[in-house]
């Protein structure tokens, strides 16, 4: 019963003794968003974030994007600002990877809205 452990310490150990592989950050977009009424596109979203009483805000918003080739993207925001976890949903074959992916966002407010940059998160494995 004892001999499973010691193969999983071992592993540990090789693991801590070697520098982690930092992730790779691969840009996606920035979003610029203004508070306020709709001019011409019903963006549907919402964001029920709440803010601390030392003023750390954190996200908790859904929301949909539009691509410029008429593809709906569902996106989920969690963190605390400045940074933000974003995942998304969407049934186009063309974006499927998204479905899959994970990615930071670092953002800001504005005097009218918020700015956001948005970048993918991917590590890159190194063999053992």
């Amino acid at each position: 019963m004892l001999a499973f452990p010691f193969p999983l310490l071992t592993l540990a150990t090789a693991a801590v003794a070697a520098d982690p592989t930092p992730p790779k950050l691969t840009y996606l977009y920035s979003a610029n968003v203004t508070f306020g009424d709709t001019v011409s596109k019903i963006v549907t979203g919402m964001d029920w974030g709440l803010t601390s009483a030392g003023g750390i805000f954190s996200p908790d918003a859904l929301y949909t994007l539009q691509t410029d080739d008429n593809a709906t993207v569902l996106v989920f925001e969690r963190g605390h600002a400045p940074d933000v976890q974003v995942l998304f949903e969407t049934a186009s074959d063309k974006y499927a990877w998204l479905n899959r992916a994970v990615a930071y966002a670092s953002g800001a407010p504005t005097a009218d809205g918020i700015a956001l940059d948005v970048w993918q998160v991917s590590l890159v494995f190194v063999s053992l």
